[in-house]
């Protein structure tokens, strides 16, 4: 069954519990505070990304956008709430919990990265920050509406790409939900073949936990536009000669100009020619690339859409250190398009002028993205329901 045709967007806010026999879903990248500024030890010096030049000291302090976070979650009340960039706090034994602010949001269960991920990325930013902190996905949920059917199997998530399989509880307004798998993810900002990987990872995850029904819903670090690799998981159609030569050229100009997992100097990268066109090799391990995307579908027998969210990230240009900002639209929730139809989504910054020529976070926005969020029917189908 294909996308509903659904209405005008709401404004960004707009609550989501207005309906309660619908699905709400949320992801939010919310600027870890450590991410915010850092001295980069492989430099010396703060890297172009992590510097906002263009926001202020104030709408980068984290005590107050911690509070405006806070207020918004809890105004805006979804159902399963998908976070990255969550700063997890350590306890005095050293393991890491989801931090104290979030703990504060009334009715939400959460599912966390394994412990051992944890640790590692925070082994990572000692080495790279100095700083020894634990940065991840979360996974929120309303446990008066969803509920966890089997906890067995739930752990052991990396950091980036953190599981919840959830269902409606019975007798609510949801009881027709499911067994979904839902994801939040971060995906890679440097290489697309690393993201293919990791949403390969989440549609073997999902059939793992006994379910071809999903939600991804995250920072994918890719517009996911036709050619490229991303978006062969959602569309059907092949693109252009000419949109897989942009595609493959954009993802090798990015290279080394957002962190990435990796600590491999930039220098010693791949990079577009001079002339800004990639190579016929390139080209081809592109093309290789995508064909592996488009299979997963089949391979993992899940069918996926993308919900029509718009630019969510406003920014200088990449490797620009002055105005004016531009737009990215990095922020997607991708479903199973065949018992999830979309009933609503929120708009974006192409609702929001100010935002996207002055940079995100500000007075208004306390992150560098925009919140994406969707509100779904859950459709039962008959004779076979939610199986696998």
């Amino acid at each position: 069954m294909g996308l509903m045709k659904c209405p005008g967007p709401d404004a960004l806010g707009t609550p989501l519990d207005a309906e309660p026999a619908y699905l709400s879903v949320l992801s939010y990248n919310l600027l870890a505070p450590a991410f915010v500024r850092p001295v980069d030890l492989r430099t010396g010096a703060v890297q172009p990304f992590a510097a906002f030049e263009w926001a202020s000291t104030e709408d980068l302090e984290w005590d107050l956008r911690r509070k405006r976070l806070l207020k918004q979650l809890e105004s805006w009340r979804a159902d399963v709430i998908c976070l990255q960039e969550v700063q997890f706090e350590a306890s005095p034994d050293g393991s890491f919990l989801l931090p104290t602010w979030l703990q504060g949001l009334e009715n939400y269960s959460a599912c966390i990265p394994a412990e051992k991920y944890l640790t590692l990325i925070a082994e990572r930013n000692e080495r790279v920050l100095a700083n020894r902190v634990a940065i991840g996905c979360a996974v929120l949920f309303r446990r008066d509406r969803l509920v966890q059917p089997d906890e067995e199997g739930l752990r052991g998530d990396p950091n980036t790409l953190v599981s919840a399989c959830l269902q409606g509880c019975p007798e609510s307004p949801l009881a027709a939900l499911g067994k979904t798998a839902f994801f939040s993810v971060h995906l890679d900002a440097q290489s697309e073949e690393k993201r293919v990987e990791q949403l390969r990872k989440c549609l073997e995850r999902a059939r793992a936990l006994g379910t071809r029904h999903v939600v991804f819903a995250g920072d994918l670090n890719t517009e996911c536009r036709p050619g490229s690799c991303i978006a062969a998981f959602v569309s059907d159609e092949a693109p252009s000669d000419e949109d897989m030569v942009r595609e493959c050229a954009s993802a090798l100009r990015i290279v080394g100009g957002e962190d990435g997992d990796d600590e491999v100097p930039v220098s010693s990268k791949e990079t577009a020619g001079g002339d800004g066109e990639p190579s016929s090799e390139q080209l081809e391990q592109w093309r290789l690339l995508w064909q592996k995307a488009a299979q997963s579908r089949s391979e993992h027998r899940i069918s996926l859409s993308r919900v029509p969210t718009g630019p969510t990230r406003s920014a200088y240009d990449h490797g620009k250190s002055e105005g004016p900002c531009v737009t990215w639209r990095l922020d997607h929730i991708l479903h199973s398009s065949d018992t999830l139809q979309l009933h609503q989504l929120w708009t974006t910054l192409e609702a929001d002028d100010a935002a996207s020529a002055s940079g995100l976070p500000n007075k208004e926005n306390p992150s560098d993205h925009l919140p994406v969020a969707a509100v779904f029917q859950a459709i039962s189908h008959h004779g076979r329901g939610f199986g696998v």
